[in-house]
């Protein structure tokens, strides 16, 4: 099937939320108090954040995950994706029983961040079904659920479309099987197997059926597993952040960009590198996603 064949490119499947970003000097502790230098609301979650890049970067996206709440933070979600026309959320359900799940995100000059997550685990997530697959090339999931993230890869892969998933590190687990691309966080897979060697491990994870593996490490250079168990690295852009949170997220946007058009994995990589750099480096009060335009000419694409 032609692209145009499908009513959306992309079926971003996962959390959906929203983030309160909080400017501090320095992270509070038990003997020295910090104070609130900036703060911001934004939209958050792995599903809504990849949809929101790429739906900026001109595909079709459609988002599916858990419910949100009748009140403060899910109407805030409701106005702000009203403002993508090509983002579809008509399959993103809104309860009066729910609270809607949200992150209140601490950010230290150096760029980086403390993470305060509520309610994720209590909101009810919706199921993805072959109608709503079939409507789309590709499918994006995060690990961040349970068996429902599972089933989403299993529909996907029963119509023949392409898996696009992050952290799924756990080789006895479907997800990882599922995949046709990991996209893997080095802290992230460290905190559950600490020390492990990376290469051995995106080893173990094709073996149970994962197809090329990508780890990320801030700025540090990415490895590269292709599907054959080719081992190669690719150079971030360095870059002095201003605000971390998201990178993975617009990395992992990169990523799904350059497969749909049918790029390179290197080039693809590339790409993803060239997003995030620029993400983390733009102040938050003057953010918009960068521009195809700026992307491609920082990756030399």
């Amino acid at each position: 099937m032609a692209p145009e064949d499908f009513e959306y490119d992309v079926l971003c499947y996962g959390t959906i939320s929203a983030d309160n970003l909080i400017y501090v000097p320095f992270l509070p502790n038990p003997k020295r108090d910090s104070h609130v230098q900036q703060e911001y609301r934004m939209l958050g979650g792995e599903a809504v954040t990849v949809g929101v890049v790429l739906s900026d970067w001109g595909l079709r996206v459609a988002i599916v995950g858990n419910a949100i709440g009748d009140d403060e933070w899910g109407r805030f979600i409701r106005r702000e994706l009203a403002a993508y026309p090509r983002i579809d959320t008509r399959w993103v359900e809104q309860r009066s029983d729910v609270r809607t799940p949200i992150c209140r995100i601490l950010v230290t000059p150096d760029g980086e961040r403390s993470i305060l997550g509520y309610w994720f685990d209590d909101a009810p997530k919706t199921r993805l079904t072959e109608e709503m697959m079939a409507k789309a090339r590709l499918l994006s999931v995060d690990v961040y659920g349970k068996e429902e993230r599972d089933e989403a890869a299993r529909v996907a892969r029963r119509l023949g479309r392409p898996v696009i998933t992050a952290d799924a590190i756990w080789p006895g687990y479907p997800l990882a099987s599922l995949s046709d691309i990991i996209i893997i966080s080095r802290d992230f897979l460290y905190r559950y197997f600490p020390g492990v060697y990376l290469y051995d491990h995106a080893l173990e994870l094709q073996e149970s059926g994962a197809g090329d593996i990508i780890i990320t490490h801030g700025q540090d250079p990415v490895l590269v597993v292709d599907r054959q168990g080719r081992p190669w690295s690719v150079e971030t852009f360095a870059a002095k952040p201003v605000d971390t949170t998201s990178a993975g997220d617009v990395f992992k946007a990169g990523v799904i960009y350059g497969y749909l058009q049918g790029w390179k994995l290197q080039d693809t990589v590339r790409f993803a590198c060239a997003a995030a750099s620029l993400h983390i480096r733009t102040p938050r009060q003057h953010y918009h996603t960068p521009s195809l335009k700026q992307v491609r000419q920082l990756a030399g694409i």
